[in-house]
């Protein structure tokens, strides 16, 4: 056997064992990288996925977060707008109805004393001026009664006396002295049994219910006297 063909089996042998050495290396690299690459692709991906789910769980628990409290104030607003509502309503009514009641109370007194007096002017005066007219006819017409009835008692009983002195003057005296005696009574007639006759407003009592022309009503000379009426000097003397 020659030197070359000893070593051929030998080269052979080693190559095939570099080649296996290889194949080995080649295999654990390719374990080695597939691990390596996962480690770092699990790695960068867990960021990844960490980062981007964070960031989308931010944006959907901001967006859930706000429109939980956005409902929430929505409905703290409406308790509260209702709330204020009712207080304020309550408040204004009860100043309103305050308000309302002082100033309806001062117009209302006003108005009723002003209408009171108004009509309680209208019917004192109507009053007033009724028994006033009454009391002042009475009183005036007693006055101008009794007034008249002097004057003209007075009057006529000095013209009677003036006529009786000159009719007597100029009458001659009887030729035998003979006088004609007085006649017995004055020519006034007598009370029958007491009885007078009076006028309302008069201050004078009469014998004759026709004197001076006056309307009279029988009354008793004691009733006369104790409401006290005087005699009348023309049918009483």
């Amino acid at each position: 056997m020659t030197e070359t063909q000893e070593r051929t089996p030998i080269a052979r042998k080693l190559y095939v064992l570099l080649a296996a050495c290889c194949l080995i290396c080649a295999v654990c690299g390719y374990v080695a990288g597939t691990r390596t690459g996962e480690s770092r692709g699990a790695v960068s991906g867990y960021e990844r996925g960490y980062t981007e789910g964070t960031n989308a769980g931010y944006d959907s628990g901001k967006k859930d977060g706000y429109q939980e409290g956005y409902d929430a104030a929505g409905g703290g607003y409406d308790s509260g707008y209702q709330a204020g509502t009712e207080a304020g309503y309550q408040t204004g009514y009860e100043e309103g109805r305050k308000a309302g009641y002082e100033s309806g109370q001062a117009d209302g007194y006003a108005s009723g004393e002003a209408a009171g007096y108004k009509q309680g002017y209208q019917v004192g005066y109507e009053e007033g001026g009724g028994i006033g007219y009454d009391n002042g006819y009475k009183a005036g017409s007693g006055v101008g009664y009794d007034s008249g009835y002097k004057a003209g008692s007075d009057v006529g009983y000095d013209n009677g006396y003036k006529a009786g002195q000159t009719a007597a003057a100029s009458k001659s005296a009887p030729s035998g002295g003979a006088t004609k005696s007085a006649p017995s009574s004055s020519g006034t007639a007598t009370a029958p049994s007491g009885t007078v006759y009076v006028t309302k407003t008069g201050k004078r009592y009469h014998y004759d219910n026709h004197c001076n022309g006056g309307t009279y009503y029988e009354s008793t000379l004691a009733e006369a006297e104790q409401r006290g009426l005087t005699p009348c000097q023309k049918c009483v003397g």
